[in-house]
């Protein structure tokens, strides 16, 4: 899940219900300076990731299939053989499924930036004007389209609840439901023909299963958010932004409260139960470390990042421990052109 960039507004933090407790930096967590200077190589992402090279980009997938993509790709998701890919930057926010050969299936939709997906990646959703909602599953094959959000403006999904969005079908057969965001509101869409808010929170930024999580204020400076656990707040924090949660819901990542300038420099890993550090990856005060994008899981001991540091873009792989390697060799480049790597959605 993304960095959200925040905007300025009066929600006040003391809607907050103090029932449940906040929870604050754990200056004790073990901290690890994000300096990936002359890191070991390990082994290739055991996720879905693109590279640009020469004017041509393509996707690596986990098994080392490569598959060609349009070079203005902003997020993609596998789906069966192939991908669910979005493209943007200076074209308009389009969402189509491509095949393992790069041929794009036959329809694509217009939409808001973001694309939801299920835990186990069987469904991908994503939104567009007007708050239409829409899914692909069964490899790409099909298509559904939801009771819209009732939002102004363009609608972004978020995550998926539910590997299956056809009532009825698999197991437990209960359908699904995609979290959504408007402009100023969260809401969700089920198969079940249910539309309503997202309770608690004012933007989901993240979700997995019966976990769900997001902004309940924003300030000048900066915000506030909480988890929930079957829609009940679990915690809440001011220190963090909440981002990708882990594969076994046991930890969930940590961005900075307040999003600014280049990029982030410190991610703490939080317990999905509690609020808790368990660990944090920080910046050097001698200024020798990295800038970080694109936080994504790549299995319930290992998060990778899209690095920036000294003039060099790597995908860096961190684990739980506090250890550092590349996944992806450093490649020299500048701050003030796109990163030549993306990370999967999950």
């Amino acid at each position: 899940m993304k960095t959200v960039i925040l905007v300025a507004t009066a929600l006040a933090v003391a809607s907050l219900v103090p029932s449940v407790p906040a929870v604050g930096a754990a200056e004790k967590a073990p901290r690890t300076v994000l300096d990936v200077r002359g890191l070991d190589q390990g082994e290739p992402p055991a996720i879905a990731w693109t590279e640009r090279r020469s004017g041509r980009t393509v996707v690596h997938g986990p098994g080392g299939t490569t598959t060609p993509v349009s070079n203005n790709v902003v997020e993609l998701a596998p789906m069966g053989s192939g991908y669910v890919v979005q493209t943007a930057l200076n074209r308009p926010t389009t969402v189509r499924w491509i095949a393992a050969d790069g041929t794009p299936g036959r329809r694509e939709w217009r939409t808001g930036y973001g694309l939801g997906v299920s835990p186990r990646g069987e469904v991908v959703a994503f939104a567009g004007r007007r708050g239409k909602v829409w899914t692909i599953d069964q490899d790409g094959d099909r298509v559904f389209r939801f009771n819209p959000v009732p939002v102004t403006g363009t609608a972004r999904a978020v995550t998926v609840a539910g590997e299956n969005c056809k009532e009825g079908e698999g197991d437990p057969g209960t359908g699904c439901s995609i979290a959504v965001n408007g402009p100023h509101r969260a809401f969700y869409t089920s198969s079940h023909g249910i539309v309503d808010r997202v309770p608690h929170l004012r933007q989901t930024t993240t979700g997995r299963g019966r976990l769900l999580g997001g902004i309940t204020s924003f300030s000048d400076m900066g915000s506030c958010s909480a988890m929930m656990r079957s829609w009940r707040v679990a915690w809440r924090t001011c220190d963090n932004q909440l981002s990708d949660i882990s594969p076994d819901n046991a930890h969930v990542l940590g961005t900075p409260a307040y999003a600014d300038g280049f990029g982030p420099t410190v991610l703490d890993v939080l317990s999905a139960t509690d609020g808790s550090v368990a660990r944090t990856f920080t910046y050097a005060r001698n200024g020798h470390s990295a800038t970080y994008f694109d936080e994504v899981w790549e299995d319930a001991e290992h998060v990778l990042v899209v690095t920036y540091q000294d003039g060099e873009w790597a995908v860096v792989r961190l684990g739980l421990d506090g250890s550092m390697e590349y996944a992806v060799a450093p490649r020299r480049g500048s701050m003030d052109t796109r990163s030549p790597f993306q990370l999967q959605t999950r």
